[in-house]
């Protein structure tokens, strides 16, 4: 009797858990909203940024942006409102400011990648409330540095020590994420490797020369607000989560139709010119050639929004906008838009984005969009 009473529960738990897969097959994706970037303001062009490497925004809507050597902070309407810090290395100031980022309660967590220091302002304050060294141990300065929302403790991407193997004119380095306490010293060690982005090397009679690779693959790390590291290489549109201490937390598979597009010799030729300055042309493009690179990465960048959206830029087509897919965290994408040429994304918040836009001349200028539904997508539409 009891085995025949067991027999029928677990009958109907199968049914029941077949019903609740059913159901999950059956819900519908959610649609793939298409917005149209509408431009609001710009940034006031009496600033005369520098570069506007990060971009974040308060509470009353005032825009800052890390500019090398000062925070510039801007009203809603685009104004230039005040600079904080100058040029140099005491407090408050700066050598090469990489990210701005503003904190509960409208303070400013500022990272300078030349001091490897971290500077906090108050609310409003031009002066410095108090500074951070991030890795004063280390060899290299942090690449990337990032607050942790839930603890105020830092996590930090360096370039590691050693460097990967290297074959046929090419090689790939190593980075490490290490994460400190919130006075800067060491809480842990190697928290996550990646690998980081590849490398030309250029044999020449007496040395070895290495530089960037315009074509090859890099991996992109982002802070979600609530706290995890998202990881992605920008060969694929395969998104790894992980906690600030480096548990993996989930490998989330991007759901949307997109192919690598080749290199077209034109772009080849303008690249190896553009890296072989300073009369190493023949060198580049003999190491190219060795590793025959003829795709571009799939990816050119990646940004985590205020909602946990991970926004990737899939490579567009040549002299066009790259377009910006949005993926919720089970990988599915739920909104696109493109940004003019020259246009890199630095923040979306709400309905409106922020992006750095480069000139002719290459003056950059911070621009605001308003994201403007236009209609739903397909997922089979490009």
């Amino acid at each position: 009797m009891r085995r025949k009473t067991g027999h029928a529960w677990m009958v109907l738990l199968a049914g029941i858990c077949a019903a609740a897969c059913d159901k999950a097959r059956a819900a519908p994706a959610p649609p793939l909203v298409a917005y149209t970037p509408v431009e609001r303001v710009r940034s006031d062009s009496s600033a005369e940024l520098m570069g506007g490497f990060a971009v974040d925004v308060d509470s009353r809507g005032n825009f800052y942006v890390a500019d090398r050597w000062a925070i510039r902070v801007f009203a809603p309407d685009g104004r230039l409102v005040r600079s904080i810090g100058r040029q140099g290395e005491g407090p408050g100031e700066f050598s090469f400011l990489h990210s701005v980022e503003v904190m509960p309660g409208d303070s400013l967590f500022a990272y300078d990648t030349g001091l490897r220091r971290v500077s906090v302002f108050a609310p409003g304050a031009n002066r410095v409330a108090y500074t951070i060294q991030v890795g004063r141990d280390e060899t290299f300065s942090a690449w990337q540095v990032w607050r942790v929302p839930r603890d105020r403790s830092i996590a930090a991407l360096f370039q590691a020590a050693y460097v990967g193997g290297h074959d046929e004119g090419f090689e790939q380095r190593k980075g490490v994420v290490r994460l400190f306490n919130p006075d800067g010293s060491l809480r842990q060690d190697s928290v996550l490797s990646v690998r980081q982005q590849d490398y030309l090397i250029m044999s020449q009679p007496h040395s070895v020369m290495i530089t960037s690779h315009p074509f090859g693959s890099r991996p992109l790390l982002a802070m979600s607000p609530r706290g995890r590291i998202v990881r992605m290489s920008t060969d694929s549109l395969t998104f790894d989560l992980y906690s600030p201490e480096g548990r993996h937390l989930k490998t989330l598979l991007g759901q949307y139709p997109a192919g690598r597009r080749p290199v077209l010799g034109q772009e080849r030729d303008s690249a190896i010119a553009e890296v072989g300055r300073g009369g190493v042309e023949a060198q580049v493009r003999r190491a190219m050639d060795e590793h025959d690179i003829r795709q571009w990465p799939l990816v050119q960048d990646m940004i985590v929004d205020d909602e946990e959206r991970i926004w990737a830029a899939i490579t567009g087509e040549r002299g066009g906008p790259n377009h910006w897919v949005a993926f919720d965290m089970d990988g599915r994408a739920v909104a696109r838009m493109d940004l003019p040429v020259r246009t890199f994304l630095r923040k979306v918040h709400g309905t409106t984005a922020y992006a750095t836009t480069y000139d002719e001349n290459d003056v950059p200028q911070v621009v605001v969009f308003d994201l403007k539904p236009s209609g739903t997508l397909a997922l089979n539409s490009r």
